[in-house]
Parts: structure tokens; sequence; C-alpha cells
């Protein structure tokens, strides 16, 4: 499991300007190999900021790898997504000062490439994930763990005015 930030900074807000905060979070997570075939499925989801958040995320993940047939992904995916849309909501809405709140404040994104899939999440928070030892009587704390025990690897893009992507990259061949 290996954690980084990507390597370049770029617009994170899916608002059609810049470069696509998917693809900020894909050059991060996928070697840059000019011959490497390029991704076989994408889907995204503008999520609310609300409780059912989490669960709308882990359905679309479940359903859009079952679609993709890669079935043996969906559980650590299912997790994975739980997890990185758990610290948005409650590192990146709670630092994000926008007034008014977007209909859709974080967003998911699904990319396939060969067996790999990359999970990202974007929020507009400024604070970068950072992987700490776990208070073992808390009961938060231990998600970034989770994330980096069931991921290939993982990282973020730098911030930047749009916010920032959390995103981690699981695979068929582990």
């Amino acid at each position: 499991m290996t954690t980084h930030p990507a390597d370049s900074a770029g617009n994170a807000v899916p608002d059609g300007s810049g470069r696509h905060w998917l693809a900020l979070a894909a050059r991060g997570a996928f070697p840059l190999d000019d011959s490497a075939q390029g991704p076989s499925g994408f889907a995204a989801c503008g999520l609310a900021g609300d409780l059912q958040a989490a669960g709308a995320a882990r359905q679309f993940t479940r359903s859009t790898l079952t679609g993709w047939g890669m079935p043996a992904l969906v559980d650590n995916a299912a997790i994975i997504v739980s997890e990185l849309l758990s610290n948005a909501m409650r590192y990146g809405l709670a630092t994000a000062q926008e007034l008014p709140a977007p209909a859709h404040p974080v967003w998911l994104g699904l990319l396939l490439r060969g067996t790999t899939v990359l999970c990202a999440v974007c929020d507009p928070g400024t604070g970068v994930p950072v992987l700490k030892e776990p208070d073992h009587l808390a009961e938060t704390g231990r998600g970034l763990h989770v994330i980096d025990a069931l991921s290939e690897s993982w990282g973020w893009t730098p911030p930047d005015h749009g916010g920032k992507v959390v995103w981690a990259a699981v695979s068929a061949c582990a």
C-alpha cells in the first residue's frame, strides 16, 4: 500500500473548467505510461452532504462494479468508498466556507482501467488526509487505515480553490 499526493495541481471541482477532478486523481493512481490501455469504464455521481450520502455511494459503487463485471471488487470498493465519503463529510464539508452550499457538495467517481478500479471522492475542503496512530478506545479514526489495508494505493490531489480529491485504487489481481 502506498499513499501520496498527486503530482499536479488543478481544478478539483467538477464544474467543467480546468482539468477534470477524476483525471487528476487518476494521474496519482495509475502509472503515467503512454503505452498503457486507457480507462474502460467511468461513472460519477454527485452526493448531498446528508446522512443518506454514504448509503447512496455504496449502492452506486455496487451497481456500477456489478455492471462492469467486477463482482470480486464490490465489497472492498464499497467499504473504501464509504470511508472516503465519511472523511469528506467530516473534514471536507466541515471546513468549507461556501455559501450557499451546492446541492451536491461531494462527488464520487469510479474509473475502471484493466482490473483496477479507482475510487475517488471530491470535496470542497482544503485539508489533506493524515494517517495517524489510532486511539484504540476511540469509536472513530481508523478510516484511512481501512483504506490503506484494502487498496493497492491511495492518495490525494493538492488542494486548491475548489477543494481536493482523495482516491484509492483497488485491484482484482491482489
